[in-house]
């Protein structure tokens, strides 16, 4: 009788205790768990930043290689273009389109005047 008595209190005391314990015992896991997703979501935000980051480098790389491209085109245009207009600026080539287009003829001596 004794110890079914001292079972009951026993049984009794572990359901109270535990029934105490249980809110603290959850406040616990609660700020565990709290702790545990802050810290993956600091971890996970490291670790997109870092991809980004990578990411933004690549594309950087090929941004500088299509203008290292495009830059040299350029300056083979320029070339190209100062030629072109020394082959226009030539002498020789506006004589022969006074000649042959325009019916001009160099001038005979006489016909120069030179005003001083």
């Amino acid at each position: 009788m004794r110890s079914q008595g001292i079972a009951a209190l026993t049984s009794v005391g572990r359901d109270r205790a535990s029934s105490l314990l249980k809110p603290q015992v959850d406040k616990i896991r609660r700020f565990d768990l709290l702790q545990s997703l802050l810290l993956g979501g600091i971890v996970l935000i490291v670790v997109l930043f870092y991809v980004w980051q990578h990411i933004q480098v690549v594309r950087l790389g090929y941004q500088v290689e299509y203008f290292t491209g495009e830059r040299a085109g350029l300056i083979q245009q320029q070339k190209e273009l100062r030629l072109e207009v020394a082959r226009l600026k030539s002498l020789r080539r506006v004589e022969e389109i006074a000649r042959r287009q325009l019916g001009l003829t160099s001038p005979k001596s006489g016909q120069v005047i030179v005003i001083e």
